[in-house]
């Protein structure tokens, strides 16, 4: 390993466009840039290939799999949302896609409140749903898009155990990381929406966000429209 080292000239750094004086390389010119230079590639590809140090890559490999192990045991993630005034949140895990908002057509003779109809996702028809009613949220009517400048209402789409359902929602926020022990309690007076389908609360940007239990959502709306 040390003496393919030695055979590498860093001549890049001595007089092509890192030096820190004169870049009178001959070849500059012509290539435009270092890294465009034959002599910066097959550098580059002798490092790559050169073997890594005794205990290396052992190291590395019990390095990583500890902190991988240590942060799916503390940490989760959610989509943030809001729905009228509530913001929400729903585990990335069963989060197919974010999609704007788009028509939605009515499916002849059925009468249930949660269903709004028929979506087009990728050019595959999926169950539209209403979370909002579901939850009591009586504030989160969709109306096309948001008048706060920059906020547009979007369709979230999520599946589970072989079920795919669509649902507008007011606001996508993107998504949120935090620690396990960060989720609270959802007190039943902490939030207008039926707390039934809470799992707990987060504290996000001085904002309580309801984490949704998926399991819950998933089982009652399958119960209601289907």
């Amino acid at each position: 390993m040390a003496e393919k080292e030695r055979k590498i000239d860093d001549c890049w750094n001595r007089i092509g466009v890192w030096a820190k004086g004169s870049r009178d390389c001959p070849t500059l010119n012509e290539v435009g840039h270092c890294i465009n230079c034959e002599v910066f590639s097959s550098a580059g590809r002798q490092l790559l290939e050169s073997e890594a140090p005794r205990g290396y890559l052992e190291e590395w490999t019990e390095s990583c799999s500890a902190e991988q192990q240590e942060k799916n045991q503390q940490a989760g993630s959610v989509i943030l949302f809001r729905l009228g005034d509530e913001w929400l949140g729903m585990e990335t895990r069963i989060l197919d896609e974010v999609m704007s908002m788009r028509a939605v057509h009515s499916v002849p003779h059925r009468k249930s409140s949660l269903l709004r109809g028929l979506a087009n996702v990728r050019g595959e028809l999926q169950l539209c749903v209403s979370i909002g009613r579901l939850m009591n949220i009586t504030r989160g009517e969709i109306s096309g898009f948001n008048v706060v400048k920059g906020v547009y209402e979007r369709m979230v789409v999520a599946s589970l155990k072989g079920l795919r359902f669509v649902f507008p929602v007011s606001e996508v926020r993107g998504v949120y990381r935090f620690d396990l022990n960060e989720v609270k309690e959802a007190p039943s007076t902490a939030m207008n929406c039926s707390v039934h389908y809470l799992k707990g609360m987060l504290l996000w940007e001085n904002r309580h966000v309801g984490v949704i239990d998926h399991e819950l959502l998933f089982a009652a709306l399958e119960r209601g429209i289907l």
